[in-house]
């Protein structure tokens, strides 16, 4: 399951009662949804968070590592 990304600075749509976007790339919030990919690709919020799931994800456990048989473990 993708992350759901909600906490990138939001403006009001002036023209809108209800409706927000993006402070730096303004695209509006509804358009986005909650996924980084929605935002801009030049946008300094979906730069700033990609690096930070690339990172996250070069630090996860790969499934290998549990997959091999360890001393320690009893039959």
């Amino acid at each position: 399951m993708k992350p759901f990304y909600i906490d990138y600075p939001q403006e009001k749509i002036e023209e809108h009662q209800h409706a927000y976007r993006c402070v730096y790339c303004k695209i509006a919030t509804t358009v986005i949804f909650g996924l980084l990919e929605n935002h801009a690709e030049n946008c300094e919020y979906r730069k700033h968070q990609g690096k930070w799931a690339q990172l996250e994800a070069r630090l996860k456990p790969h499934k290998e590592h549990f997959d091999d048989p360890h001393i320690d473990e009893v039959d």
